[in-house]
């Protein structure tokens, strides 16, 4: 009857030893998982980093640059349209080439009320400090 005994709490010893794995092998299983959650954790970091910079780009960056596009181009058009009075008063410019000009100066201006519409909206002023508004349409 030992026999059978020991017979029985070998295969039983085998069975839990299948079953459930050793001590090494959930400590392997543990490291493992840490160094995947280490992992995760840095890319994680590295793409909220690279959200922060592409949102100070928009933010930022971008209206900063319609704000010089703006710039600009108000003063292209302004220089066009003291041409076209020029041109218009005296014989010292062509009208038609003024004409022209100041009519192609209208696109760089909807496309510069475009994009304020998206990113917001800078009022310049003389002598003061341009200031940024929201979204306006």
């Amino acid at each position: 009857m030992t026999d059978r005994r020991t017979e029985i709490t070998e295969h039983l010893l085998a069975t839990m030893a299948a079953v459930s794995p050793s001590r090494e092998k959930l400590m392997a299983d543990r490291v493992a998982l840490r160094q995947q959650n280490m992992a995760a954790q840095f890319a994680l970091a590295e793409t909220e980093a690279q959200v922060a910079v592409l949102e100070k780009l928009r933010d930022v960056r971008i209206p900063h640059y319609i704000a010089i596009a703006k710039a600009v181009t108000l003063v292209a058009t302004t220089i066009a349209l003291i041409a076209l009075s020029l041109s218009l008063f005296t014989s010292l410019l062509e009208p038609k080439i003024t004409i022209s000009l100041s009519a192609s100066l209208l696109i760089p201006l909807w496309l510069v009320d475009r994009a304020e519409c998206y990113f917001g909206r800078w009022h310049l002023r003389f002598g003061v400090h341009p200031t940024f508004v929201g979204n306006h349409c």
